[in-house]
């Protein structure tokens, strides 16, 4: 069971964000898929996000917000359904410079 305000066992606090998202990867045919989202919340750790489509679990995506600027390379953690959307757990796997700003960004708005 998850302690109140849905931390559970994470070890950074949950951002509300709401912002748009792209989220992008490659197929095993080498083929780029992109699909836009909503990035529900965020932590230094990685953002939740919401998509149409569902994401395999462990799989690398690229993840762009708009608003913030780019966001880096992420790992899926868990793909979730929720009602006709999947809720997408993230994990930052690079922290380069550019994208460390677009993450700062978002984190400093809240």
């Amino acid at each position: 069971m998850e302690a109140p305000g849905g931390r559970g066992t994470r070890r950074e606090d949950r951002y509300p964000l709401g912002c748009v998202v792209q989220v992008s990867w490659q197929l095993a045919s080498g083929e780029m898929r992109t699909v836009r989202g909503v990035c529900l919340d965020v932590s230094a750790q990685g953002p939740r996000t919401e998509c149409g489509q569902p994401l395999e679990a462990r799989s690398n995506i690229y993840l762009q917000a708009p608003t913030y600027g780019l966001m880096g390379n992420a790992s899926v953690r868990y793909c979730r359904r929720h009602g006709l959307k999947y809720h997408i757990g993230l994990e930052f796997t690079w922290a380069g410079a550019f994208a460390e700003a677009g993450r700062k960004k978002a984190l400093r708005n809240n």
